[in-house]
């Protein structure tokens, strides 16, 4: 089964799951792990912000199901993405590297 998803209800669920946010480091806030949401799968996410407007983002987490989410706009100009387990099933929202 194919779960779709709107760009505000994916937003809703990732706030959701931001609630079980931690920091990994108490001396660094700009680094720091949450839970995936468990409506879409099981895993965590971590941030980890390296400087102003540079960002680390690992994933690693199981779906249950495929994922399609609608008009993903992104705030920002670049992006890489590696998968490195897995098969994408979309060649529109990422590309992988």
């Amino acid at each position: 089964m194919t779960i779709i998803l709107s760009p505000q209800a994916q937003k809703e669920l990732f706030e959701e799951a931001d609630k079980t946010r931690q920091n990994n480091d108490p001396d660094d806030e700009l680094d720091f792990t949450w839970k995936h949401p468990q409506a879409l799968g099981e895993g965590h996410l971590r941030r980890v912000e390296l400087r102003q407007n540079l960002v680390l983002e690992i994933e690693s987490y199981q779906r249950h199901d495929n994922l399609i989410i609608q008009g993903i706009d992104r705030p920002h100009s670049l992006e890489f993405w590696f998968m490195l387990s897995g098969q994408p099933i979309s060649t529109t929202a990422r590309h992988p590297v």
